[in-house]
């Protein structure tokens, strides 16, 4: 799996400041699984788009009306539209840090890399010398965004060296070391490479470009059970992106892994926790492979790996004796 900014991810950020600028104009709530407030959401972005219309056509050179409106249309997919509106602000005040970066995240979106890169280097230009830059959030994202867009040209010794402009100012920012990790990559620098990927897990271990990434590591480092599980967070992290599976069912199939897992629990427990993981990667749902994992972890591994386990087990089977019984010692012994 290559690094890439996905389209979901674009999406996302696009949309998040639309969903603030609804709240603010309308102080809904919202549940997050109701099909109903999916459907009320709809409806009020568009309340909320017609509202800041209106606010722009009494006030057609406020240039804050004009990048509200765009911030929610982009929120609705409407990028045409979004993009007059932010070429209107800037006519109206020129440099505007939130207008350049709404035009940067279509720009990327639609993956017109060079236009992306032009607009996140006037942000760059226009917030670098201020009082503030030091902690100044909108430099930040400038500075990995331009990371991103450089990455996608190949410029990779540019990229890494404004990733790591934004890292001095937020440090932990796990989509910033991942970026880095691509750059080195790219570059041939394998430690550094490594050293990103791992850091970037250690301040989020689900993300699941880095699994991905991680897996192939652990792989080529004769580490199956590692990369199994490195390939199962992937695939959980991002449903639908084929590459994790593929490579996980490399190790598989599953049912030769748990049979070879069983046949071993006699004569090398090692070797058997080894299998036992891969088949529960390769099943997260077969309660056999977790329970012979969970037993494995508590006689040989850590005990917050075992509980972790025996944890998996219970989300299988609900109130299992013996999972109950094993997180009570476990829970005895810290």
């Amino acid at each position: 799996m290559k690094f890439r900014l996905s389209s979901r991810q674009l999406d996302y950020a696009l949309k998040a400041v639309a969903a603030l600028v609804v709240v603010a104009l309308l102080y809904l709530a919202y549940t997050a699984w109701d099909y109903n407030r999916r459907t009320q959401s709809t409806t009020i972005a568009a309340r909320a788009v017609e509202n800041l219309a209106e606010a722009v056509r009494k006030d057609p050179r406020n240039p804050n009306a004009r990048i509200l409106l765009a911030q929610a249309l982009a929120g609705q997919g409407r990028l045409n539209d979004a993009i007059e509106q932010f070429q209107a602000a800037l006519k109206l005040d020129e440099d505007n840090p939130a207008a350049l970066e709404g035009l940067g995240m279509i720009a990327l979106k639609q993956q017109q890399w060079a236009t992306a890169e032009g607009y996140f280097r006037r942000i760059i230009d226009k917030l670098r010398g201020g009082q503030f830059a030091n902690a100044d959030n909108r430099l930040e994202r400038a500075y990995y965004y331009l990371g991103v867009t450089l990455i996608k040209r190949k410029q990779y010794e540019d990229a890494a060296g404004y990733l790591k402009e934004a890292l001095r100012i937020r440090r932990d920012a796990s989509d910033t070391h991942y970026a880095l990790s691509v750059a080195y990559r790219e570059l041939g620098i394998a430690d550094k490479s490594r050293q990103e990927l791992e850091t970037a897990l250690a301040f989020d271990p689900l993300l699941p470009e880095a699994n991905y990434d991680l897996g192939r590591l652990l792989v080529n480092d004769g580490d199956l059970a590692g990369a199994a599980e490195a390939f199962r967070r992937a695939i959980d992290g991002a449903p639908g992106q084929p590459e994790p599976l593929q490579e996980l069912e490399k190790l598989g199939p599953f049912a030769d892994r748990l049979a070879k897992a069983k046949s071993l629990l006699a004569t090398d427990k090692k070797a058997a926790l080894v299998e036992a993981r891969i088949a529960s990667a390769l099943d997260p749902k077969n309660l056999e492979a977790a329970r012979i994992k969970a037993r494995l972890l508590q006689e040989l591994g850590s005990a917050k790996d075992a509980a972790d386990a025996w944890e998996k087990v219970l989300q299988l089977a609900p109130e299992d004796p013996e999972a109950t019984a094993a997180l009570n010692e476990l829970t005895k012994k810290q």
